[in-house]
């Protein structure tokens, strides 16, 4: 459970959190095997299944998009645990601090994002007229246990522990990091043989043999499961799961004809693709989810409204495309408004079927 909260929500070793998602090449117009020339009827708009993956991977459709955030199903309230804290209106209740503490997403070193990432807090300090200091953490349990605390402030959240940080600290999302084109995040893809006949949707998986990339990982195990079942195909039941070890081992193995089919990170099978080591033209995505959402930037719920207000415009008001920002983040160098209980519904409906208790000792170290 704690491996499948971490990072990304994901414990697959092709992947990696230190951007808040499992990131890969953006856009992705190049196939190994060059038939990036070839032309696809495909609209990331209006989706349709199934399709290459090469189609997919020349579109960008291995990221999720601003107007996929536009066009998610608003929600009033999370499907899962509590909402949002409200701005007290008792002054009383107000948290103004002499000084703002931000953090990111805990890393090896804790220490890693500090000079990265100065660009932004001197804008909040300008913004908000506070000394902005940064505060290195080792644990997600610690992160945030330093919000509830109201010992840290402002902060990046890697996707599991967001809600946690919601659940137990008062933690506001209000931001994820984008690219200058407006990319973010990653997909689950639904991947099976483009010569399969018998697999053109998740539907057509019973009895078939499906390969999950490990237990622990939950882009490769623990998400299919909750997400298929909310469709009414229960891995385990409607088909059988076979472990491949990972999401590369799972596409491999598909291309081979070892599995019959895999629901894979994109991004991570995308850079599969660009290396060369698979041809996508010969594999086809019959389901895809709406993409998962990257770390998440927020502040304390009981900051006074002219703080909050100052954070928001350091992180929405400026474009840092030509900062060290942008360079470790692959491009994300912008930052986008979001809603939690919309944007944050994929993971919130994993964690409910998981049966997530938000309590620290889940978040593991």
């Amino acid at each position: 459970m704690t491996a499948g909260l971490a990072g990304c929500i994901t414990g697959d070793s092709s992947s990696s959190d230190s951007s808040g998602g499992d990131s890969g090449s953006e856009g992705g117009d190049s196939g190994g095997d060059g038939s990036s020339e070839q032309s696809y009827d495909f609209d990331p708009s209006n989706p349709t299944f199934p399709q290459p993956m090469q189609a997919l991977i020349q579109t960008g459709f291995e990221t999720g998009s601003l107007s996929d955030l536009e066009n998610m199903e608003e929600r009033d309230e999370p499907r899962y645990g509590d909402p949002v804290q409200e701005t007290p209106s008792d002054e009383g209740e107000l948290l103004d601090p002499d000084k703002l503490a931000f953090a990111m997403t805990p890393t090896e070193d804790p220490a890693a994002y500090r000079t990265t990432m100065q660009p932004l807090m001197d804008n909040i300090a300008e913004e908000t007229g506070k000394e902005v200091e940064y505060f290195p953490l080792q644990s997600y349990a610690s992160q945030v246990e330093a919000m509830r605390s109201e010992r840290l402030h402002v902060a990046g959240f890697s996707t599991g522990p967001t809600p946690f940080a919601v659940n137990l600290a008062g933690a506001v999302p209000f931001s994820l990091q984008v690219s200058e084109e407006g990319d973010f995040g990653y997909r689950l893809w639904l991947a099976t043989q483009a010569d399969n006949d018998e697999i053109n949707a998740l539907g057509d998986l019973e009895g078939k043999r499906v390969a999950h990339s490990e237990p622990s990982s939950n882009s490769g195990n623990q998400a299919p499961r909750a997400l298929f079942a909310n469709q009414g195909v229960v891995p385990g039941e409607d088909y059988e799961v076979a472990y491949s070890g990972g999401h590369e081992q799972s596409i491999l193995g598909v291309a081979n004809g070892d599995y019959d089919a895999a629901p894979v990170c994109s991004t991570c099978v995308t850079r599969v693709a660009n290396s060369g080591n698979l041809d996508p033209s010969k594999i086809k995505v019959v389901w895809a989810s709406n993409p998962f959402p990257t770390t998440s930037f927020t502040y304390r719920y009981n900051l006074t409204p002219e703080i909050q207000e100052g954070v928001r415009a350091a992180f929405l008001d400026y474009d840092y495309s030509d900062t060290e920002i942008a360079e470790t983040f692959e491009g994300r160098g912008k930052f986008t408004e979001i809603d939690y209980a919309t944007a944050y519904d994929i993971i919130l409906q994993i964690q409910e079927n998981n049966g997530v208790e938000y309590e620290t000792g889940n978040l593991g170290e």
